[in-house]
């Protein structure tokens, strides 16, 4: 009875352990695509200044 309880206990813990890098995973990969998008927003801001500065 005891082994079963543990067993039990054991992989749930795996999976809250495999869930949990699940999820870091899945919030990395979109807080990169944040950090990406980034310069490309600053780039395009400055581009638009500089056309308002010659015009």
């Amino acid at each position: 009875m005891k082994t079963e309880i543990s067993t039990k206990l054991a992989a749930l813990g795996a999976a809250l352990v495999m869930n949990s890098a699940i999820i870091g995973g899945v919030a990395y990969l979109f807080s990169a695509q944040l950090h990406q998008a980034a310069p490309v927003t600053s780039l395009v801001s400055a581009a638009g200044q500089a056309a308002v500065k010659s015009a």
